[in-house]
């Protein structure tokens, strides 16, 4: 089976459209040999306080949500790709948000899946959204989210109506600065805005082979449920 990066594959011809800088930052794949470091500053970090502290320190604890709010938040993100034991093509973003508390990772598994992008975040993993991309006009990576699901205990439902929970991700490129700045926002219809992270940062390709993937860029769990 051809190997393709998860969102060349997914865009197909509009990953051209991309900003040249954006589509060197996703033309890696399982067979490229390489890892992506990055490292910025988070200039904004929001929790809504209107959900339980317990729910952001529960899943902050399994790597799934950011701890808490704050600004100008210092953070390394690493990438990581592999096919999984499925066959599937993976993406994995490790990040640190380095609190003054002390760091706290929010780590994720981008996967193509049998019926498109799916990304698992979490160490469980915990949560499932799919996703769909595509290129704005300016040539930013855009991802939208269909409703949350969750993966603990109980019924394997999508969250929906007044519960529906939805990601947006947009990066791009900052021709003035010379880096890439990131938006990443989390919304419910009834609360609104429940969290984001947004930010700046610079990325280089480091060599790695799949026996350097370090072991939290694999979930605990491998979860073959795509939607």
């Amino acid at each position: 089976m051809a190997v393709a990066p998860v969102y060349q594959d997914m865009l197909g011809s509009d990953f051209n459209r991309l900003h040249p800088n954006v589509a060197w930052r996703y033309s890696v794949d399982s067979t490229s040999g390489v890892a992506q470091i990055a490292s910025g500053i988070y200039e904004s970090v929001y929790t809504n306080t209107a959900l339980s502290s317990m729910f952001f320190k529960h899943y902050s604890n399994r790597h799934a949500l950011p701890a808490k709010s704050s600004r100008m938040v210092p953070f390394e993100q690493a990438q990581y790709c592999y096919v999984d034991e499925l066959g599937r093509e993976c993406l994995a973003v490790l990040r640190e948000f380095q609190y003054t508390t002390g760091p706290k990772n929010v780590n994720s598994l981008l996967v193509s899946g049998h019926d498109g992008l799916v990304d698992y975040f979490g160490d469980g993993p915990e949560l499932l959204y799919p996703i769909e991309p595509s290129v704005t006009k300016a040539g930013e990576l855009l991802l939208e989210s269909g409703p949350l699901r969750w993966l603990g205990r109980g019924p394997k439902l999508g969250m929906r109506g007044p519960f529906a929970t939805q990601m947006k991700y947009i990066e791009g490129w900052d021709e003035r600065h010379q880096r890439f700045r990131c938006d990443a926002t989390v919304n419910n219809p009834v609360l609104g805005e429940i969290l984001h992270f947004r930010g700046w940062f610079t990325a280089v390709d480091q060599a790695c082979t799949l026996q350097q993937i370090p072991d939290e860029a694999w979930p605990v769990n491998l979860i073959e449920r795509e939607r």
